[in-house]
């Protein structure tokens, strides 16, 4: 299919909203939103930052009002439209965005101090990803993404059951695409989030729900923790990696 699938996908989603009918399941999200917030808005202030995949906005517009210098990009001419539409309403003018391809960027080598992005990374060929993210963070810089897994099974029979909620191309992390960031980063540690956390939703509409998704974020900490091979049965990763400090660009 290629990028032109997905091109399509993203224009008709960030018009039509299809993936709306499910949005509860997003209700659990709560803790790893929080936690990706706050590696992403900390220190923002003077700094350059690039998110991949913005879509109509994401997280940086707000990361431009708290004085970061942003580029968002996305491939998708819809949602860069309509991100750039929302920053003018806003009267933000230290934001950018741009129609573009995040594996091959016109941006200079060293440009970026921060690189963010949530769900994208997985819509992307890895290695081409991982190279040019490396390729435009400084040394020391950082990049934060937020991405689901694919090796919890109940998860992987959903997907299958909702095609149309995503694109065919898409391709949820394995163990083996979170290894493969270190080959590019000097550090790279994942954060992992919601397991048993699913079973909130039985409470989704009572009192209840909010006590039951912090108890169960507790659970999930605590049992990947003591049995590490569980994380990967998460949803979700949150992927924080390091710049190498002044190694080359790794070739293709």
């Amino acid at each position: 299919m290629g990028k032109g699938s997905e091109k399509a996908f993203f224009d008709n989603e960030y018009t039509q909203s299809p993936r709306a009918a499910v949005g509860q399941v997003y209700s659990i999200i709560r803790s790893r939103e929080q936690a990706y917030e706050r590696l992403i808005y900390a220190g923002v202030a003077g700094r350059r930052v690039l998110e991949y995949g913005c879509g109509t906005g994401s997280h940086s517009l707000e990361i431009a009002r708290r004085g970061g210098l942003v580029t968002g990009i996305d491939i998708s001419e819809q949602g860069i439209a309509s991100a750039a539409a929302r920053a003018e309403q806003a009267g933000v003018a230290n934001v950018e965005y741009l129609v573009m391809d995040a594996e091959a960027t016109p941006f200079p080598d060293r440009y970026f101090d921060l690189v963010i992005g949530e769900g994208i990374l997985h819509h992307l060929n890895l290695r081409a990803a991982y190279r040019e993210i490396s390729r435009v963070l400084k040394p020391g810089g950082r990049a934060v993404f937020m991405e689901p897994l694919g090796h919890n099974p109940f998860l992987v029979l959903f997907r299958a059951l909702t095609p149309k909620l995503r694109t065919p191309d898409e391709h949820p992390l394995l163990r083996g695409d979170l290894m493969l960031a270190r080959e590019y980063f000097d550090r790279a540690d994942f954060r992992f989030y919601h397991l048993s956390s699913f079973a909130a939703l039985l409470f989704l509409k009572t009192r209840l729900f909010w006590p039951a998704v912090d108890f169960l974020d507790k659970v999930d900490a605590t049992l990947f923790r003591l049995a590490p091979p569980a994380k990967y049965l998460a949803w979700y990763a949150i992927m924080i990696l390091d710049a190498k400090e002044d190694a080359p660009i790794l070739a293709s």
